[in-house]
């Protein structure tokens, strides 16, 4: 049997103001869980990232045996959700881009049986507010960002996302819509490119 897990995500400072919710198979890995986070968080992915839960962390490229300040590391591509055998308000902690980090805590929802012949479906954002992050600043220089947005009713700041043009970043310009649309292409896009290194 399959589970449809609800999850809740926000931005370490941002609790009110960035966050989602979101569904996914249990059958899918937590390397999937942290790719579907990037995408829908508006995140460029090109940095390395780690999840924490349950005094172990997951990490998006492990070698055989490797630790890291002598902690073991696991695979995040090698564990699926269903093994996590997580409880209702279970928090795990990503931590995305190690050298300006942005952290994002994961409350787990709930659990339910997925309906037959609904597997496509996930993915999907059931709820959320705020654009996302930005890539290369710190979720400290972020929070900055949006409080003044928040404090002056505008946004002011401009941001290059990867090689396209200039834009105003305003976090109040999220899209849920938008959002599911294009969640699934961009999860694909991203995996591809944490494990094949495309």
């Amino acid at each position: 049997m399959t589970n449809v897990l609800t999850f809740k995500i926000e931005i370490e400072g941002l609790e009110d103001k960035i966050w989602r919710k979101i569904e996914i198979s249990d059958k899918k890995t937590l390397a999937d869980f942290a790719y579907t986070i990037l995408a829908s968080f508006d995140s460029l992915a090109y940095h390395l990232y780690n999840i924490k839960y349950d005094n172990k962390t997951y990490d998006c490229m492990v070698y055989p045996d490797e630790y890291h300040n002598d902690e073991k590391l696991y695979d995040a591509t090698a564990t699926h959700l269903n093994n996590l055998n997580l409880k209702q308000n279970d928090k795990l902690i990503m931590t995305y881009d190690i050298g300006t980090p942005t952290t994002f805590i994961i409350t787990f929802l709930k659990t339910r049986n997925m309906e037959k012949g609904h597997g496509t479906h996930y993915p999907y954002v059931i709820d959320g507010a705020g654009k996302g992050m930005l890539d290369d600043i710190s979720g400290y220089e972020l929070k900055e960002i949006v409080d003044n947005i928040y404090k002056k009713g505008f946004s002011d700041y401009d941001f290059t996302p990867g090689y396209e043009r200039t834009i105003k970043y305003d976090y109040r310009n999220y899209d849920k819509e938008a959002d599911n649309i294009l969640l699934k292409g961009l999860v694909s896009q991203i995996k591809e490119g944490y494990e094949n290194g495309e």
